[in-house]
Parts: C-alpha cells; sequence; structure tokens
C-alpha cells in the first residue's frame, strides 16, 4: 500500500494540472496580497473604530479562507477524478496488478498518496493566508488565537479529504471525463445547497432550509467549510455577512453530529471503492 502511495504522490506530482494550479495559486496568493493590503491600509486609518476594524477584518479573512477553501476543492477534483480509470483507460493497471499487490492496497495506496498530497498543499495555502493577513495588518491570529486556527485548519483540509473519496470511488466505476462531471456536480449541489440552507434560516422558510439540508446530506462539502469557519470565527456574533461566505445565523452552524456523519460519508465512500474495485472487471 505505501509503494502505490508513494508512485501516486510522484505520478500526482509530475502531472501539468497540479503545476498548473500551483501557478494559479500564487497568482491568487498575489492577488490576496493586494486586496488584504489595501483594505488594510484603509481599516487602520479610522482611528477608534475598533470594533468595526475587528468586524471587517474577519470578513475580509472569511473570504480569504473562502476562496482559497474553493481553489483547494478543485485541485483536489481535478488530481482524483482519474486516480483509478485512467490507469484503466490506458491499460498500465494490468502491469500494476499482476505484481503481489492486492486489489484494496492498491485503492488505499491511490487515496493515501493523493491524500498526502493535497494536505501538503493545504498546509501550505492555509498558512499563506494566515501571513498574508498579518503582514497586511490584519492579525487574525491575535484576534482569534492559535488554537481555534488549528481547530479550523482540523476541517479546511477534511473538506478536500471527503471530496477525495467520493472522486475515489467515482474513478473506480466511470470513466475519467464522467467522473469530474459527476464530482463537479455534486460540489456545486454543496453549494447551492448550503446557501438556500442559510437563506431559508434567514427568511425563516421551513421548505428552502429543509432543501437545503437534503442537498448537504448528499453534499457534505460546504458544511464542512461553514463548521470551519464557526470554529475559527467563533465572536462574529451579530456581523452578518453575504450567506455565501459565512453564517447569517447561529442556526445554520453545523452541528457535531453534522460532522460526525461527514467523517461516515468519507470512511462509507472508501469503502465501497474498496468493494467496487474488487468486484470489477479489468480484463
Amino acid at each position: 500500500m505505501l509503494t502505490i502511495a508513494q508512485s501516486t504522490f510522484k505520478e500526482i506530482y509530475r502531472k501539468k494540472i497540479f503545476h498548473f494550479i500551483g501557478i494559479l495559486t500564487i497568482i491568487y496568493l498575489i492577488l490576496l496580497t493586494i486586496i488584504f493590503r489595501f483594505i488594510g491600509k484603509n481599516l487602520h486609518q479610522n482611528n477608534g473604530m475598533i470594533d468595526m476594524v475587528v468586524n471587517l477584518s474577519s470578513t475580509i479573512s472569511i473570504v480569504g479562507f473562502y476562496f482559497s477553501s474553493m481553489l483547494l476543492g478543485f485541485l483536489t477534483i481535478m488530481l482524483s477524478i482519474g486516480t483509478v480509470s485512467s490507469e484503466i483507460e490506458n491499460g498500465t493497471i494490468l502491469t500494476i496488478l499482476t505484481k503481489p499487490i492486492r486489489r484494496s492496497e492498491y485503492i488505499l495506496g491511490k487515496y493515501l498518496g493523493t491524500a498526502i498530497l493535497i494536505i501538503l498543499y493545504s498546509i501550505v495555502l492555509y498558512i499563506a493566508v494566515i501571513i498574508i493577513s498579518t503582514v497586511s495588518k490584519i492579525s487574525i491570529i491575535e484576534a482569534f488565537g492559535i488554537g481555534a486556527l488549528v481547530k479550523g485548519f482540523l476541517f479546511f483540509i477534511l473538506q478536500p479529504l471527503t471530496i477525495l473519496s467520493v472522486s475515489l470511488y467515482g474513478s473506480t466505476k466511470f470513466k475519467t471525463l464522467n467522473n469530474g462531471i459527476l464530482i463537479m456536480s455534486l460540489y456545486i449541489l454543496g453549494l447551492i445547497g448550503g446557501v438556500m440552507e442559510q437563506l431559508g434560516a434567514y427568511t425563516k422558510n421551513d421548505s428552502l432550509s429543509t432543501i437545503g439540508i437534503i442537498s448537504s446530506l448528499i453534499s457534505p462539502f460546504e458544511v464542512i467549510y461553514r463548521k470551519m469557519i464557526s470554529a475559527i470565527f467563533t465572536s462574529l456574533g451579530s456581523f452578518n455577512l453575504l450567506s455565501g461566505f459565512s453564517m447569517t445565523e447561529k442556526s445554520t452552524t453545523p452541528s457535531l453530529y453534522m460532522m460526525f456523519y461527514v467523517c461516515i460519508y468519507l470512511v462509507f465512500f472508501i469503502f465501497i471503492s474498496v468493494k467496487s474495485f474488487a468486484k470489477k472487471d479489468i480484463g
């Protein structure tokens, strides 16, 4: 399994899409730095408005984490949709499985290798946002503490790992292109469902909230992001932001039961990936 994980890591690292995402990430961080420095400079010109500065600084940081989360999700999808299917399509999997490697070890190795690379990328991206905010005098470390940021990071990496588990299963069942369409659709469904749930809570529309909750159960990716934000920015309280970026009401904050469901969701898709591939005819 570790051999497969190592080869998967190296294979993904050499992919052009990974290098493209790397360039895109650098451009994103440069733009984020420019925005943070511009807003941070204007914020601190207003002396005596501490509460406003704290709230707006929190909001800006949320926006940074929001787009970082989307970038991370996009990277995960692009790197994982062909994890298994691409090797089936080009026939290389036949060579791999002739070696004394169990099919379950192959699938778990694929997941582990991809997960390690994604976690490393997540660490760099997460720390970069914190550094940029600090340099721009929008320090979230002082405002919320290292403990809250560490807790938030755990949810930050939970989202791509969950996406990866679903994408891995899709890669054992469908062709690469079809799997890509499926996972992107699920990801978008999660975003829409999260907005609907929050709008339903804000407008007190039970039907809208119910539809949003059902969508989140099918695609819980956006829920994990909201939990991350609630873990970091626990003091936002009544400061409301557009629902796509943060919680508009405390009732939309995901519960621990929902996080337990997400963990089961992740493990379940890894489990059925192993089972599905064990029965798959690759001859």
